[in-house]
C-alpha cells in the first residue's frame, strides 16, 4: 500500500474516512526520522509533550515539506500512547478502573470498596459478599 500513496492525494476519495474533512499530508519514509515527541519545557511532571514531524507537500520536495507541531497534556499524551499499542478497551482504562474481585466486572475506581484482601470490588458486591457493616459510605 506504501508504494501506491501520491503525495499530492494523500486521502484518496473513498479511503480513510475518519477526519475526512481535515487537511491531510503524508510523511512518507525519508520524512519520518523529522518525528520526534518530547517534552515542552523542562521534563517535569505534568509539563505537556510536543509531536512534531515533517510532512510532504504536493511539490514533495524535503525543503518544502510542511513542519506540524502538535502540543499534547499529559492526558493528550497518554491517550496517544493507548492508540498506538492499540490496547483493549478493559487495558485502555488501567488506572481508573479495576477488576471487582468477587464479580470480575469493571468498578470505577473512585467508587471501588476494598475488601479484607484489599482488591478493590463493588458496593453491592461486599454487601452481598461480607453483609453491610455500617461504615460503608454511599458512593
Amino acid at each position: 500500500m506504501t508504494e501506491d500513496v501520491d503525495p499530492e492525494d494523500p486521502r484518496p476519495s473513498g479511503h480513510y474516512q475518519v477526519d475526512r474533512n481535515a487537511e491531510w499530508y503524508y510523511v512518507d519514509d525519508d520524512l519520518a526520522r523529522t518525528i520526534a515527541l518530547g517534552p515542552a519545557t523542562d521534563a517535569e511532571p505534568g509539563d505537556d509533550w510536543i509531536l512534531t514531524l515533517s510532512a510532504a507537500t504536493p511539490e514533495d520536495a524535503e525543503a518544502d515539506a510542511t513542519r506540524v507541531a502538535v502540543r499534547l497534556t499529559p492526558h493528550a499524551l497518554q491517550e496517544l500512547y493507548i492508540e498506538s499499542k492499540n490496547l483493549s478497551p478493559d487495558a485502555r482504562q488501567a488506572g481508573h478502573t479495576a477488576e471487582c474481585d468477587l464479580c470480575g466486572e469493571q468498578v470505577p475506581l473512585d467508587k471501588a470498596i476494598p475488601n479484607p484482601r484489599e482488591e478493590p470490588v463493588h458496593r453491592r458486591c461486599y454487601v452481598d459478599a461480607y453483609g453491610d457493616p455500617g461504615w460503608l459510605e454511599e458512593r
